[in-house]
């Protein structure tokens, strides 16, 4: 009988991004790298946003915010994934850029946030941390 074994290090990519994620690392908190462009974003324990969006896990940072101007983020939807006796299970999923735009004043007139999404392929396994 194959034993049941959820993923905790999960390496995507897609046109124009990379990304690293895992649930835990060395020191217990969960660990986010986006490389976008010639960019790289690291981001670890509550800088990191996961939460069960009932079609996956969707993993949230924010990329950069300015003050009145607005925010961007990356979210990447995990689904769920036993790796049984596997060590690795490759998978596609999306990653979604989110800009969401304010004023000083308050809210932007019409629509508050747009999106972006990205087609990603990669792979998920149990690493020893």
């Amino acid at each position: 009988m194959a034993k049941k074994t959820a993923p905790n290090l999960f390496a995507l990519s897609g046109e124009g991004i990379g990304v690293t994620y895992s649930t835990t690392s060395i020191d217990g908190k969960p660990r986010m790298t986006v490389n976008k462009g010639r960019r790289t974003f690291s981001f670890s324990g509550n800088q990191i946003d996961s939460r069960d969006a009932g079609i996956g896990t969707l993993v949230t940072v924010v990329l950069e915010k300015i003050a009145d101007k607005g925010s961007t983020s990356f979210s990447v939807l995990l689904p769920a994934i036993q790796l049984g006796d596997s060590k690795k299970q490759s998978f596609r999923t999306i990653g979604i850029t989110t800009i969401a735009s304010t004023t000083i004043a308050g809210p932007v007139k019409g629509a508050q946030q747009t999106y972006k999404t990205i087609a990603l392929r990669g792979s998920a396994q149990l690493a020893d941390f």
